[in-house]
């Protein structure tokens, strides 16, 4: 965050934020999956520079339905984010709690660590890849609505009467959404979730790039001063 508010922004903090990247599988790899202890080893060996243990994983088999079968590592020290990634039979997942901008590199490094032994030992290949960031926004220097009050046009605030407690959207763009709304479990705060879907062979890098440059954007349309 910048040492002095600019001017007509509105300060901020970042209490809580959620990010979750999806590689989705052309096509299953339930026949890859029937001994999970191969892919188990393989996928831990590749995490545990980065802090996985075998304490941290799980089997998900409680399910009736054979799409949701899954292996799940988490990676929880006080000292760094906690990670989970997922490898199922129709995609792998990682999700990030608290990410910040000055631990990126370090994350990729993660990532591409778990997705390469993840694609090795099933042979899978990416039909498409999501990425979207969750946040719950504290706003420190004016009410909420005041920041989200230009979202919606005169003519939506006639289609009910009332006090208007916080304006909010949900954009659907090409391959790509951002839902703003008032936080539940932070005063004067506003949830954010920015979505974006890309091709399979844009680099982790380049969605960290274009993550950043979303977020950057939404607080500069919202005249909010902050970052991860």
């Amino acid at each position: 965050m910048a040492d002095k508010l600019t001017p007509g922004k509105a300060e901020i903090e970042i209490p809580y934020a959620l990010l979750d990247y999806t590689a989705l599988f052309k096509k299953s790899v339930v026949g890859k999956l029937g001994v999970p202890a191969i892919a188990i080893g393989s996928i831990l060996d590749a995490l545990e520079p980065s802090g996985f243990t075998s304490d941290g994983i799980e089997i998900k088999t409680r399910s009736e339905k054979l799409s949701e079968y899954a292996i799940v590592f988490r990676r929880a020290r006080p000292e760094i984010p906690a990670i989970s990634f997922t490898l199922g039979l129709n995609k792998v997942s990682v999700s990030i709690e608290n990410p910040d901008w000055a631990s990126a590199e370090s994350l990729i490094v993660t990532m591409e660590a778990g997705l390469q032994a993840a694609f090795g030992i099933t042979g899978a290949e990416t039909r498409s890849q999501q990425i979207s960031l969750g946040m719950h926004i504290q706003i420190k220097s004016k009410p909420r609505k005041d920041v989200t009050a230009s979202l919606l046009s005169p003519t939506a605030y006639e289609l009910m009467d009332g006090e208007v407690e916080i304006p909010g959207i949900i954009l659907l763009r090409n391959k790509a959404s951002i839902i703003i709304d008032g936080s539940l479990a932070y005063a004067n705060g506003l949830f954010i979730r920015i979505i974006r879907e890309h091709p399979p062979e844009t680099s982790l890098e380049n969605l960290a790039a274009m993550l950043r440059r979303d977020e950057e954007h939404v607080f500069e349309v919202l005249g909010l001063e902050g970052t991860l």
